[in-house]
């Protein structure tokens, strides 16, 4: 402050052509009345809220199962003639675990339409039942959103005050003018409008809004359907009781259902299927990201001298 100007005011360069003078407050705290010297409120305001920051979505493993193959099919006709022959169901019960199991055995002798009724099976693949994943947001929280003033204290507000006269000639500096004498409030001019400090008025650039309204948030974490799930499971057909003298392949989860030729007329008296391994799908994440509109108008520029409080 200078000594200069009654009551202890900064004397100041006036106010550029298209800029007022004003008296500026800006803080988290409730605005003290505007300085004796500047009575009126010219404007109030509050800056732009801050960015809203959203949290990095991500998505749990699925739980889920591979279920052994349950359809076995046998054919008096070869691989060859996936159409042709008789078909014979050699199923497993329902809910089998994979031992052995001998319910409907194709006895050497049994023929179809004439002929051996085991020449060839084909055996269904294992399927994955996956269930959804759960969405987690990794890292902070989202943020509140910033609440503008008279809403909350998360926003500043800003007030600028001014006087229906001109401010007085500083005493002693030609050309500049006393600003008021407060403690709280800093000699500045504004002007409506976004716009650059104008010479000599870089000390600090507020710009406030007298509208705001801002309805962002974070969109909801949501996980895609699983996918990528993988799974071997090894058979075996058995030739003789007790589940004994075997053959035996492999199916895939996903993959067409395989034929496996016999030698015509073999005996299938049991079945044994194994899960090797599975491996679980994983999910997308998708959501975290900020939607919604954040307003601003009617702005109005502020330049002060000084830093303000």
């Amino acid at each position: 402050m200078s000594s200069l100007c009654p009551g202890g005011g900064a004397c100041v360069d006036k106010a550029p052509e298209d800029w007022r003078q004003g008296a500026f407050f800006s803080d988290w705290r409730e605005p003290p009345r505007c300085p004796d010297d500047t009575p009126i409120v010219a404007f109030e305001g509050i800056p732009a809220p801050p960015p809203l920051l959203c949290g990095a979505c991500s998505c749990d493993e699925p739980e889920g199962t591979c279920k052994l193959p349950e359809t076995w099919t046998v054919s008096s006709a070869g691989c060859d003639d996936p159409g042709g022959g008789v078909k014979t169901n050699f199923d497993p019960s329902t809910n089998w675990d994979g031992t052995c199991n001998q319910d409907k055995a194709i006895l050497s002798a049994t023929l179809c339409g004439g002929v051996p009724c085991v020449r060839s099976i084909t055996i269904s693949p294992p399927v994955i039942e996956e269930q959804p994943c759960k969405a987690h947001t990794k890292g902070d929280p989202a943020q509140e959103i910033p609440k503008v003033w008279h809403g909350g204290w998360e926003t500043p507000l800003g007030r600028v005050c001014e006087s229906a006269e001109p401010w007085p000639s500083c005493p002693k500096q030609s050309g500049k003018v006393c600003g008021p004498a407060s403690d709280d409030y800093a000699s500045c001019i504004f002007r409506e409008g976004e716009h650059l400090c104008p010479e000599g008025w870089g000390g600090e650039r507020h710009v406030l809004y007298g509208v705001v309204k801002d309805e962002r948030e974070c969109s909801a974490c949501t996980c895609g359907p699983p996918t990528g799930a993988t799974c071997q499971v090894e058979w075996h057909t058995y030739h003789q009781p007790a589940c004994s003298m075997d053959s035996k392949g492999y199916v895939y989860a996903g993959m067409d259902a395989p034929c496996h030729d016999f030698m015509p007329g073999t005996q299938l008296s049991g079945k044994t299927a194994e899960l090797l391994n599975y491996t679980k799908g994983t999910c997308t994440p998708t959501g975290g990201a900020v939607v919604g509109e954040l307003t601003l108008d009617k702005p109005v520029t502020v330049c002060c001298a000084a830093p303000a409080s």
